[in-house]
């Protein structure tokens, strides 16, 4: 199977993502600092996702070394995605309980994100199915991909909105003590 290095190699991209999502998130909060729920679930995201797509990536190298055939191989690695995917967008959603809350280009890129995540599971159903497809790499690959994409997004999050919101304060502060 030629495409083994991809997944080995996306595998410790998504592990490391994770584990440094980890790291920040164990020290990034305080205790006694105030924890938004957005936070907390672009945390949850990371960490699970991350490891999800770790896990999914070895999931055909596992399938092949049983002696399974590629287009098995695909098509049920095709299929565990529609089901992952499924559920964790069911969990994503349930965790955004105060949605009507959000800023709207907030709302834009959950919208995005969800119809995104909602083309990939029909992409991996037909290809798990053999419909428009052949049960082939590519569209197990872009599952991957865009999951690893989700990581890094969230990822950047993680790190940088309390860079903002510390500066944004900061900057609030300076103002209120100029002004006289």
């Amino acid at each position: 199977m030629e495409n083994a290095d991809q997944l080995l190699t996306f595998t410790q991209v998504a592990i490391a993502v994770a584990g440094f999502a980890g790291i920040i998130g164990t020290f990034q909060f305080k205790e006694g600092e105030r924890i938004r729920r957005g936070d907390a679930v672009g945390l949850a995201v990371v960490v699970n996702t991350g490891l999800m797509s770790a896990f999914y990536s070895t999931l055909p190298l596992l399938l092949i070394n049983f002696g399974m055939d590629d287009p098995t191989v695909w098509a049920i690695s095709s299929a565990m995605t529609c089901l992952i995917y499924a559920y964790f967008s069911y969990d994503i959603a349930i965790r955004l309980k105060n949605f009507k809350t959000f800023k709207s280009l907030n709302k834009i890129i959950i919208y995005l994100l969800f119809i995104t995540g909602f083309i990939i599971i029909v992409i991996n159903f037909l290809n798990a199915c053999n419909i428009f497809f052949n049960r082939e790499f590519g569209p197990f690959y872009i599952s991957l991909i865009y999951s690893l994409g989700i990581v890094c997004y969230m990822f950047s999050r993680l790190l940088l909105r309390p860079i903002w919101r510390t500066l944004r304060k900061q900057e609030s502060e300076n103002i209120d003590n100029h002004v006289v």
